[in-house]
C-alpha cells in the first residue's frame, strides 16, 4: 500500500527547500549589505547573490536526491544573474568605453537587452540539460484570442486605475513633458525588455518549476512572494519600499492570468505597461524629479 502522505512530502520538500534556500541567499547577499550602501540605489554587492545561487545549483546537480530542486535553482540563477547584469552593465560600459559611452538612458536600454540575453541563455540551458520531467512549464508558445483580450483589457484597466489616482498621492502635480520626450524613447523599450525577462523568470521558470512539485495555487503563491522579495532586495528601496506588498499582489495576479490563459504573453504585456507607467509617472514624483 502506498503511503500518500510520504509521497506528498517527497514532492513538496524539494520545492520548499529551494524557496527557503533562495530566500536565505537573497537576505544574506543583499539585505545585509544594504546597511552599508546608498538606500536609493542598487546594492553594489548584487553579484554575491548570483554567486550564491550558482553554488546552490552546482550542489543540487552533484547531489542526486536534489534533482527536484534543479529547475527552481536554475530559475533562481536566472533571476539573480540577470539582476547582476542589469545593475553592472552601465558601470562596465563606462569602464570600457569611458567618455565615448552613450547616455545614461541608453546604458539602461543596453543593460536591459543584456538581461534578456542572459535569461534566454538559461532558458535554453534548462531545455537542454534538465530531464523532461523536471523542465518547468513555460507557456511560451501559445497566444490565442483569450490571451489577446486579457492583454488589452488588463492594460487598459491598469492605465485607467493609474489615471484615477490623485496626483498628490504620486508626489507630483504634473508631468514634465521635456523629460518624458527625452527619456521614454530609451526607457520605454528598456522597461519592455525587463518585463519580458522577469515574466520568463518568475511566471515561466519559477512558477513552471514549482508546478512540477506542488499544486498550481501554491506554485503561484510561491513565485509571487519571491517576486516581491527580489524587488525588495534589488529595486524597491528608499521611498518606493512600500511598493513591495503591491508587487507581491501584482505577481499573484499575473501568475493567475498565465495559468488561466495558458500563455505568458498577457503577463508580459501588462507588466511592460505597468513598468512604463511607473517610470513615467510614479517614480519621478516619489524622488522629486
Amino acid at each position: 500500500m502506498i503511503d500518500v502522505g510520504r509521497v506528498s512530502r517527497a514532492r513538496w520538500w524539494p520545492a520548499t527547500a529551494a524557496l527557503v534556500l533562495g530566500t536565505a541567499a537573497l537576505g544574506a547577499a543583499l539585505l545585509v549589505p544594504l546597511a552599508f550602501s546608498d538606500p536609493n540605489g542598487v546594492d553594489p554587492y548584487v553579484i554575491r547573490l548570483s554567486v550564491t545561487a550558482l553554488l546552490l545549483l552546482g550542489a543540487a546537480w552533484l547531489w542526486a536526491r536534489a534533482a527536484g530542486v534543479r529547475a527552481l535553482l536554475l530559475a533562481l540563477v536566472a533571476i539573480t544573474s540577470s539582476f547582476t547584469v542589469l545593475s553592472a552593465a552601465p558601470q562596465v560600459l563606462v569602464a570600457v568605453f569611458g567618455d565615448r559611452v552613450a547616455s545614461g538612458d541608453a546604458q539602461v536600454l543596453w543593460a536591459s537587452l543584456a538581461q534578456l540575453v542572459v535569461t534566454a541563455m538559461l532558458l535554453l540551458a534548462g531545455a537542454r540539460f534538465l530531464p523532461p520531467a523536471e523542465r518547468p512549464v513555460l507557456r511560451l508558445w501559445r497566444f490565442g484570442w483569450a490571451a489577446l483580450a486579457v492583454s488589452v483589457g488588463g492594460s487598459l484597466l491598469l492605465v485607467l486605475a493609474g489615471l484615477a489616482l490623485p496626483a498628490s498621492l504620486l508626489g507630483r502635480y504634473g508631468l514634465q513633458p521635456v523629460a518624458l520626450i527625452r527619456d521614454m524613447p530609451w526607457l520605454g523599450p528598456a522597461n519592455a525588455l525587463q518585463a519580458l525577462s522577469q515574466e520568463a523568470q518568475f511566471r515561466g521558470m519559477l512558477m513552471g518549476g514549482l508546478e512540477r512539485v506542488m499544486g498550481r495555487n501554491w506554485a503561484n503563491l510561491g513565485q509571487a512572494v519571491f517576486f516581491g522579495l527580489a524587488h525588495l532586495a534589488v529595486n524597491y528601496q528608499g521611498p518606493v519600499a512600500p511598493f513591495v506588498p503591491v508587487t507581491i499582489a501584482v505577481g499573484l495576479v499575473l501568475g493567475w492570468i498565465v495559468q488561466r490563459t495558458g500563455s505568458i504573453w498577457p503577463a508580459v504585456i501588462i507588466h511592460a505597461v505597468a513598468d512604463i507607467a511607473i517610470t513615467a509617472v510614479v517614480l519621478p514624483g516619489l524622488y522629486g524629479f
